[in-house]
């Protein structure tokens, strides 16, 4: 408990400087200022009447990998409500967006922003809400929510339970701590076999191998209107996309387009950040070498002429993944960790990937050895792999459809979760 107790006096020391976190994360852009007071478990909406759900899903991510699972959840319970919490802005907007999507009982869905881990601002969060239920979504664990969630005796799960390498060597130095923060939950439903291996390497219980909702899910929709007015505006370009870029990705990636330029002079990047606000950021940079690509968040259309395009709009990767045919995964030519990459699998994309997917490492080998994915060291082995690809139709086909039967196998991990949420 000395790591969970260390923590507790530095949130204490810490308390009063939120405040003022939280402003300047606002004029950052990283805060939502007219929602700025639900960080501090205050102007929060009024509590429905009955029982209540609470499912906290730290970031875009992790919200889509739970929303198919909430549907089917709410389905078998119809006097269900649901206060889903989660931490960024872009997963906020995600979350926004479900009444235009058409998600399945939207009007029993509450969205907040999950207060920070201040303990007077937690002990308010659970006095309004008061869950019957609370459910995590993958792996952040906030101590003086999960401590004071289980004061009361809230049942909890970890859904989709991921323990990466660096943090299971973190918490086998603080067994103790981990102990008494995963204990607070009464199930760990594991992702993979190395998230289960490692929680009983701590001495943990309840643990059960659910697998992994990201494997389990739909593909990606798209706006069939957006998506007629791209292909339109294409005219049968050959293209590649970037999907989900990090800082210090797209300066590699304008430069390995440039050179994939002087080979096919008709190619159009299309490259779409992780988080849509760094759009004018990587104008700017492709600015600086000669470039004026056009933004999606500005209604602007790719021309003929047009070298790049910048996907810098949330919700629509998967309209970018139905025009290319081949994607990089952001995220994993610098050490972030890398994306999912089967998103693009579901919908016939040939795959790269940099070396740099500790975060979806078992995906990453499912997919490698079932040749479903081309790994890179770097951007100037991606020029290679890229041409290879383009001068080679039937190659790329033949790794888009490896890519796709490797996930067509997986599946099960929503049905073995519904079933152990419907038993609590």
């Amino acid at each position: 408990m000395l790591a969970v107790r260390a923590y507790q006096v530095g949130a204490r020391l810490a308390g009063g400087f939120l405040p003022l976190l939280l402003h300047r994360r606002a004029k950052a852009g990283r805060e939502d200022p007219a929602r700025i007071g639900e960080r501090k478990a205050s102007n929060m909406a009024p509590r429905p009447a009955g029982n209540l759900v609470w499912v906290h899903a730290a970031s875009v991510g992790e919200t889509r990998s739970v929303l198919p699972l909430l549907a089917d959840f709410m389905a078998t319970q119809p006097d269900t409500h649901i206060l889903m919490t989660t931490g960024t802005r872009t997963s906020a907007t995600l979350v926004g967006q479900l009444t235009r999507t058409g998600f399945p009982h939207i009007d029993r869905l509450t969205h907040q922003y999950l207060p920070l881990d201040r303990a007077r601002w937690v002990k308010r969060f659970f006095d309004h809400w008061s869950p019957q239920l609370a459910l995590f979504v993958e792996s952040e664990l906030w101590p003086n929510l999960l401590l004071e969630m289980r004061r009361r005796n809230i049942p909890a799960v970890l859904v989709n339970g991921r323990l990466s390498e660096k943090s299971f060597k973190f918490w086998r130095r603080a067994k103790n701590s981990a102990r008494a923060l995963f204990g607070c939950f009464d199930r760990l439903l594991a992702q993979d076999d190395i998230t289960a291996q490692r929680w009983q390497e701590l001495g943990l219980q309840d643990i059960m191998l659910a697998g992994n909702l990201k494997l389990d899910a739909p593909p990606l929709e798209a706006d069939a209107s957006a998506l007629a007015q791209m292909q339109a505006a294409l005219q049968n370009r050959p293209v590649w996309v970037a999907a989900s870029t990090h800082p210090g990705e797209e300066a590699m990636i304008g430069a390995c387009h440039e050179a994939l330029r002087a080979m096919h002079p008709d190619l159009l990047c299309i490259l779409v950040p992780r988080h849509p606000e760094r759009g004018p950021e990587i104008a700017e940079l492709l600015a600086s070498k000669g470039e004026t690509p056009p933004r999606r968040s500005a209604g602007t259309l790719p021309s003929e002429h047009d070298a790049f395009y910048i996907g810098d709009t949330l919700g629509e990767m998967g309209l970018y993944f139905r025009l290319g045919g081949l994607v990089f995964m952001g995220g994993s030519l610098v050490r972030h960790g890398g994306q999912n990459p089967l998103e693009a699998a579901r919908l016939d994309n040939a795959i790269l990937s940099g070396p740099h997917v500790g975060n979806f490492s078992a995906v990453y080998d499912m997919l490698a050895a079932d040749d479903g994915v081309v790994r890179v060291s770097d951007a100037r082995e991606m020029v290679d792999a890229l041409d290879g690809l383009l001068r080679a139709p039937a190659k790329s086909q033949t790794l888009a459809e490896n890519a796709r039967a490797c996930d067509a196998r997986q599946g099960g991990a929503r049905a073995h979760t519904l079933a152990v949420l419907n038993e609590l």
